[in-house]
Protein backbone atom coordinates (compact mmCIF):
# COMPACT_ATOMS: atom_id res chain seq x y z
CA UNK A 1 0.00 0.00 0.00
CA UNK A 2 2.87 2.37 0.80
CA UNK A 3 4.31 1.79 -2.70
CA UNK A 4 0.98 2.62 -4.34
CA UNK A 5 0.67 5.84 -2.33
CA UNK A 6 4.27 6.78 -3.19
CA UNK A 7 3.62 6.17 -6.89
CA UNK A 8 0.44 8.26 -6.78
CA UNK A 9 2.30 11.06 -5.00
CA UNK A 10 5.04 10.96 -7.65
CA UNK A 11 2.52 11.11 -10.53
CA UNK A 12 0.73 14.01 -8.84
CA UNK A 13 4.01 15.89 -8.45
CA UNK A 14 4.77 15.47 -12.17
CA UNK A 15 1.36 16.54 -13.38
CA UNK A 16 -1.93 14.76 -13.51
CA UNK A 17 -3.03 12.09 -15.88
CA UNK A 18 -5.32 13.26 -18.67
CA UNK A 19 -8.06 11.71 -20.76
CA UNK A 20 -9.43 13.01 -24.00
CA UNK A 21 -10.79 12.50 -27.44
CA UNK A 22 -8.82 12.33 -30.63
CA UNK A 23 -9.54 12.54 -34.32
CA UNK A 24 -7.20 11.35 -37.03
CA UNK A 25 -6.93 11.39 -40.80
CA UNK A 26 -5.25 9.02 -43.23
CA UNK A 27 -4.55 10.40 -46.70
CA UNK A 28 -5.20 7.92 -49.53
CA UNK A 29 -1.96 9.00 -51.24
CA UNK A 30 -0.01 7.63 -48.29
CA UNK A 31 -1.31 4.06 -48.66
CA UNK A 32 -3.41 1.96 -51.02
CA UNK A 33 -6.84 2.92 -49.60
CA UNK A 34 -9.40 4.18 -52.10
CA UNK A 35 -10.22 7.33 -50.10
CA UNK A 36 -8.85 9.25 -47.16
CA UNK A 37 -10.71 8.65 -43.93
CA UNK A 38 -11.40 10.55 -40.72
CA UNK A 39 -11.81 8.50 -37.57
CA UNK A 40 -11.94 9.06 -33.83
CA UNK A 41 -11.41 7.59 -30.43
CA UNK A 42 -10.37 8.18 -26.85
CA UNK A 43 -7.00 8.31 -25.10
CA UNK A 44 -5.43 8.46 -21.65
CA UNK A 45 -1.97 9.93 -20.94
CA UNK A 46 -0.14 9.27 -17.69
CA UNK A 47 3.11 11.11 -16.89
CA UNK A 48 5.98 8.96 -15.58
CA UNK A 49 8.54 11.77 -15.27
CA UNK A 50 8.51 15.35 -16.57
CA UNK A 51 10.06 14.02 -19.82
CA UNK A 52 8.17 10.70 -20.18
CA UNK A 53 4.53 9.64 -20.40
CA UNK A 54 2.60 6.59 -21.47
CA UNK A 55 -0.49 6.85 -23.62
CA UNK A 56 -3.24 4.35 -24.25
CA UNK A 57 -5.85 4.83 -26.96
CA UNK A 58 -8.64 3.07 -28.81
CA UNK A 59 -10.21 4.21 -32.08
CA UNK A 60 -12.64 3.08 -34.76
CA UNK A 61 -11.44 3.17 -38.37
CA UNK A 62 -12.86 1.94 -41.71
CA UNK A 63 -11.12 1.92 -45.12
CA UNK A 64 -11.89 0.62 -48.59
CA UNK A 65 -9.35 -0.94 -50.94
CA UNK A 66 -9.35 -2.32 -54.50
CA UNK A 67 -12.02 0.11 -55.73
CA UNK A 68 -14.34 -0.76 -52.83
CA UNK A 69 -14.11 -4.53 -53.24
CA UNK A 70 -12.30 -4.81 -49.88
CA UNK A 71 -13.60 -3.09 -46.74
CA UNK A 72 -11.39 -3.16 -43.67
CA UNK A 73 -12.79 -2.10 -40.29
CA UNK A 74 -10.30 -1.77 -37.44
CA UNK A 75 -10.44 -1.05 -33.75
CA UNK A 76 -6.84 -0.05 -33.02
CA UNK A 77 -5.76 -0.29 -29.39
CA UNK A 78 -2.40 1.44 -29.01
CA UNK A 79 0.10 1.87 -26.18
CA UNK A 80 2.77 4.53 -26.71
CA UNK A 81 5.75 5.93 -24.86
CA UNK A 82 6.08 9.70 -25.33
CA UNK A 83 9.38 11.52 -24.76
CA UNK A 84 8.90 15.27 -24.23
CA UNK A 85 11.94 17.13 -25.55
CA UNK A 86 11.29 20.47 -23.80
CA UNK A 87 8.71 19.72 -21.07
CA UNK A 88 8.58 23.30 -19.74
CA UNK A 89 8.17 25.01 -23.12
CA UNK A 90 4.77 26.55 -24.01
CA UNK A 91 4.76 24.35 -27.12
CA UNK A 92 6.36 21.07 -26.10
CA UNK A 93 7.66 18.83 -28.93
CA UNK A 94 7.75 15.07 -28.41
CA UNK A 95 8.66 11.82 -30.10
CA UNK A 96 6.71 8.63 -29.60
CA UNK A 97 6.91 4.91 -30.22
CA UNK A 98 4.68 2.03 -29.32
CA UNK A 99 2.76 -1.09 -30.15
CA UNK A 100 -0.80 -1.62 -31.22
CA UNK A 101 -3.32 -4.42 -31.35
CA UNK A 102 -5.72 -4.09 -34.29
CA UNK A 103 -8.99 -6.03 -34.13
CA UNK A 104 -9.76 -6.16 -37.84
CA UNK A 105 -12.64 -7.37 -39.96
CA UNK A 106 -12.17 -7.68 -43.70
CA UNK A 107 -15.13 -8.06 -46.05
CA UNK A 108 -14.88 -8.79 -49.76
CA UNK A 109 -17.40 -7.83 -52.44
CA UNK A 110 -17.63 -7.20 -56.19
CA UNK A 111 -14.87 -9.00 -58.08
CA UNK A 112 -13.69 -10.51 -54.77
CA UNK A 113 -17.12 -11.67 -53.57
CA UNK A 114 -15.99 -15.31 -53.70
CA UNK A 115 -13.50 -14.66 -50.88
CA UNK A 116 -14.79 -15.31 -47.37
CA UNK A 117 -14.88 -12.41 -44.91
CA UNK A 118 -12.33 -12.58 -42.12
CA UNK A 119 -11.79 -11.36 -38.61
CA UNK A 120 -8.20 -11.05 -37.44
CA UNK A 121 -6.18 -9.65 -34.59
CA UNK A 122 -3.10 -7.94 -35.93
CA UNK A 123 -0.14 -6.54 -34.01
CA UNK A 124 1.75 -3.53 -35.32
CA UNK A 125 4.27 -0.93 -34.25
CA UNK A 126 4.26 2.84 -34.63
CA UNK A 127 6.66 5.76 -34.39
CA UNK A 128 6.05 9.47 -34.65
CA UNK A 129 6.52 13.01 -33.47
CA UNK A 130 4.28 15.84 -32.36
CA UNK A 131 3.74 18.76 -30.03
CA UNK A 132 1.45 19.59 -27.13
CA UNK A 133 0.38 22.92 -25.68
CA UNK A 134 -1.81 24.16 -22.85
CA UNK A 135 -5.28 25.40 -23.77
CA UNK A 136 -6.74 26.79 -20.56
CA UNK A 137 -7.33 23.79 -18.28
CA UNK A 138 -6.96 21.36 -21.20
CA UNK A 139 -4.05 20.19 -23.33
CA UNK A 140 -4.14 20.06 -27.11
CA UNK A 141 -1.74 17.98 -29.14
CA UNK A 142 -1.04 17.04 -32.72
CA UNK A 143 1.20 14.26 -33.93
CA UNK A 144 2.14 12.38 -37.06
CA UNK A 145 2.44 8.60 -36.71
CA UNK A 146 3.80 5.99 -39.09
CA UNK A 147 2.10 2.66 -38.42
CA UNK A 148 3.74 -0.59 -39.51
CA UNK A 149 1.00 -3.18 -40.07
CA UNK A 150 1.33 -6.39 -42.05
CA UNK A 151 -1.80 -8.58 -42.41
CA UNK A 152 -1.32 -12.33 -42.37
CA UNK A 153 -3.57 -13.05 -45.35
CA UNK A 154 -2.47 -14.37 -48.75
CA UNK A 155 -5.43 -12.60 -50.42
CA UNK A 156 -4.06 -9.21 -49.34
CA UNK A 157 -0.40 -9.54 -50.38
CA UNK A 158 -0.74 -6.77 -52.97
CA UNK A 159 -2.25 -4.27 -50.50
CA UNK A 160 -0.22 -1.98 -48.26
CA UNK A 161 -1.67 -1.55 -44.77
CA UNK A 162 1.15 0.62 -43.39
CA UNK A 163 -0.18 4.11 -42.88
CA UNK A 164 0.66 7.64 -41.87
CA UNK A 165 -1.84 9.27 -39.55
CA UNK A 166 -2.29 12.84 -38.42
CA UNK A 167 -3.74 12.69 -34.88
CA UNK A 168 -5.31 15.70 -33.15
CA UNK A 169 -6.38 15.43 -29.52
CA UNK A 170 -7.85 17.46 -26.70
CA UNK A 171 -7.24 16.14 -23.17
CA UNK A 172 -8.49 17.09 -19.71
CA UNK A 173 -6.77 16.31 -16.39
CA UNK A 174 -8.34 13.93 -13.91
Amino acid sequence: MARILAALAMVTAMGSAAWGQDVAFEDPKLRDADDGTWFGGVQVRVPLTPNLAIEGSIEFHASEFADGDIEVVQYPVQASLLVFLMPDAPVCPYVLAGLGWYYTTTEFSGSLSGVDSETDSLVGAHIGFGAKFALGGATASADLRYIFLEPDNDNLNDEDFDSIQLVLSLSFPF
